[in-house]
């Protein structure tokens, strides 16, 4: 009976060194370049870690591999080729885990160089478990077939503790989260005041450089300047390019109430901020940025008239964003700032130059005190060349992507528009192409509750004795129209003219895009060629020097 017990336990112990891992996280993406990405997933035991992956779900047949034994498991895949699709599927000890398949997926990011459209979406202050988080992501997933290129997280990306277990179960799932999303669209982080009470407290500062904690475990992202910018050397902050855009995230959560040497965000009780290596590091990235846009991230607002308000003694780390960051920001350009936090939505006019409180806002730091909407032909300009060159910033709060709050007053003077309310949810997506920066605030139910464009546009110059002639008798005739209608006006016969339409919803059909022969173009809209449905819709002729637009309904 003892040697049969013995046997037994003996079975049993060598069964349990073979148990077979089973992925519990996971995969998802993280840190693209042009020719890497890394992998990553969690597992029940520990295990080695194997990537297989290739450019259809039948062709899996190159290998990247980690042989240490871990439940943690990132895998690094280099050797790529820029803008190329490809399919994967992730092994613990050689035993298939997840992958395989159509869904698990990831494309390489284009040369920067490259020409082309980009799309962004961005959400904040989501990771509460409940049916908004869920209402937004299927509300954009529902939102058109343009591909996603980038996805941003603006920070409270769980609550409420950021502990380990509150992403798995909030983020990380396939039910509030985003589990199926992650197969194949890497996200690219922020941390907020949540996800660092875990990692450090503002009444419990640690010095940044020891920041750690499930926030930082389950992210990933570039130390050294992988995908472009400046190399930090730590995941505190970063940048990288994508196509003519460069991105830009900053640690809102990396000040110390009691600590001047820690403080690296301006909050310090005793005052005197001066710089810390994150602005110093600012002024070096922004400074070296080639791009021709500039979109910084982090999760505190400048600006905010909503849950939290900006002008509030107690919010030191929203003060200390507008009065040590924005500046910078501003001083080389940079055209669009995302945050969360505050859990409604706010978006600014162009502005430039206000970092004080609410009170101190002048008429002088609204730019351009238009809606910014295209539609209307009331687009944001900013010339790249000129006395200012790239004057103006819009500045845009969607802390409200599975949060929400009403009773907020949204009366902030630098917002043109604001939403807030009990079920007021949402997300942001971004457009660019060329020099047209179109975003776009798209609600948990499928609608555009806000949009605004950006052009950037060079100041006309004179050379000699000639000079640069505008866009001049612009004529749509007939208007309305039912089947076509013929578009002239006059322009500098050596031009490069791009011909647009938009629709009511921001949609863009591109009818012609080159050098016109003449000064007295002749352009046909043929509503049925163009698939062109009754309504209003916005012509837009831009010759990169100067631009218009024009409504016309067809009916």
């Amino acid at each position: 009976m003892k040697k049969s017990l013995l046997l037994f336990l003996a079975l049993v112990s060598f069964s349990s060194s073979f148990t077979q891992a089973v992925v519990t996280v996971g995969p998802y993406l993280q840190s693209p370049t042009t020719t890497s990405i890394k992998v990553m997933w969690r597992s029940d035991v520990a295990a080695t870690s194997k990537v297989m992956y290739g450019t259809s779900p039948g062709t899996l047949t190159l290998t990247a591999t980690d042989n240490n034994s871990v439940t943690q498991h990132m895998v690094a895949i280099t050797g790529l080729q820029p803008y190329t699709k490809y399919y994967y599927a992730v092994y613990n000890d050689n035993t298939l885990g997840a992958g395989g398949g159509n869904e698990h997926y990831f494309r390489t990011f284009p040369n920067s160089s490259d020409p082309g459209h980009v799309r962004m979406w961005a959400m904040g202050d989501f990771g509460k478990g409940n049916t908004k988080q869920q209402k937004v992501r299927d509300s954009y997933l529902n939102f058109d077939t343009v591909e996603t290129n980038l996805w941003l997280w603006l920070g409270d990306n769980v609550y409420d503790d950021g502990l380990e277990q509150e992403y798995i179960d909030k983020v990380f799932d396939s039910v509030w989260g985003y589990k199926n999303v992650m197969r194949h669209l890497p996200f690219h982080a922020t941390p907020g005041n949540h996800d660092y009470t875990t990692i450090s407290p503002p009444g419990n500062g640690k010095p940044p450089l020891q920041h750690t904690g499930p926030y930082f475990d389950f992210v990933e992202t570039y130390r050294n300047a992988e995908a472009g910018g400046v190399a930090t050397g730590h995941e505190l902050f970063y940048s990288f390019d994508y196509r003519n855009v460069h991105f830009v995230s900053i640690n809102s959560e990396l000040g110390n109430l009691f600590s001047a040497t820690d403080d690296w965000t301006g909050v310090n009780l005793f005052g005197g901020f001066t710089s810390s290596p994150m602005t110093q590091w600012l002024h070096q990235d922004l400074q070296a940025n080639t791009k021709e846009w500039t979109v910084v991230y982090f999760h505190q607002p400048p600006y905010s008239a909503g849950s939290h308000n900006s002008s509030d003694a107690i919010e030191r780390y929203m003060k200390a964003m507008r009065e040590n960051f924005c500046e910078i920001i501003e001083q080389y350009g940079g055209d669009l700032v995302l945050s969360g936090h505050s859990h409604v939505y706010e978006r600014s006019y162009l502005v430039h130059g206000s970092y004080g409180d609410d009170a101190d806002v002048s008429p002088f730091n609204i730019i351009q005190n238009t809606s910014g909407k295209e539609s209307l032909g009331e687009a944001y300009t900013k010339y790249t060349s000129g006395p200012n060159p790239n004057l103006g910033t819009v500045y845009v709060v969607n802390g409200n992507s599975g949060s929400s709050e009403s009773g907020s007053p949204l009366n902030h003077p630098l917002m043109y528009t604001a939403s807030g309310c009990d079920t007021c949810i949402g997300s942001f997506v971004l457009d660019v192409d060329s020099n047209r920066m179109v975003g776009r605030y798209l609600d948990g139910y499928g609608a555009i509750r806000d949009d605004f464009t950006i052009y950037k546009l060079a100041l006309p110059t004179s050379i000699g004795n000639v000079s640069h002639k505008p866009i001049r008798k612009v004529k749509v005739a007939p208007n309305p129209f039912s089947n076509s209608t013929l578009v002239t006006f006059e322009v500098d016969g050596s031009d490069n003219v791009n011909m647009q339409l938009v629709d009511v919803s921001g949609r863009v059909i591109e009818f012609f895009n080159g050098k016109v022969t003449n000064e007295n173009p002749i352009f046909e809209i043929d509503a049925e060629k163009l698939k062109l449905a009754k309504g209003v819709y916005t012509l837009l002729i831009n010759t990169g020097m100067d631009k218009i637009s024009h409504k016309l309904v067809i009916q």
